[in-house]
């Protein structure tokens, strides 16, 4: 039985075209789809979207549900089209055209939000008188 890694400890990788004599693979290993070329950069090609910091619809689709931008291994844009891509949807939240951290619907091209207003059920609180006892008897 193996012994349990400790915390940081690294552990060793093996790659798709490690095949070793003698062992033996199923056919979903051997097959197109395990060894499928990855796809190139959706940014790149002469019939790609330009990045744009007003095409909120398109910037939606890099954001996470919560309104973080997604990594380039999960989107697949290339280095150079991430930066842009960053920099375009930066410059889109300080126009308020994208929300810093609320859900985005890229359906409606707006934020998803939650509406704020007096609690159901509860009335407003009443202003609180300033405590001026607490500090005199400090004082003593």
């Amino acid at each position: 039985m193996e012994q349990p890694r400790k915390r940081g400890e690294k552990t060793e990788r093996k790659s798709r075209d490690e095949f070793r004599t003698g062992g033996k693979y199923t056919p979903k290993l051997l097959g197109k789809a395990y060894f499928q070329r990855r796809r190139g950069c959706p940014f790149s090609g002469p019939k790609a979207p330009k990045i744009d910091y007003k095409d909120v619809r398109l910037l939606g689709k890099y954001l996470s549900e919560y309104g973080k931008i997604l990594p380039r291994h999960i989107t697949g844009v290339c280095a150079e089209k991430q930066r842009e891509l960053t920099q375009a949807i930066k410059r889109a939240r300080m126009l308020a055209l994208l929300p810093y951290t609320v859900k985005f619907d890229p359906q409606n091209d707006r934020p998803a939000r939650t509406p704020r207003g007096p609690r159901e059920g509860r009335e407003p609180r009443e202003p609180r008188e300033p405590r001026a006892e607490a500090s005199t008897e400090a004082a003593e």
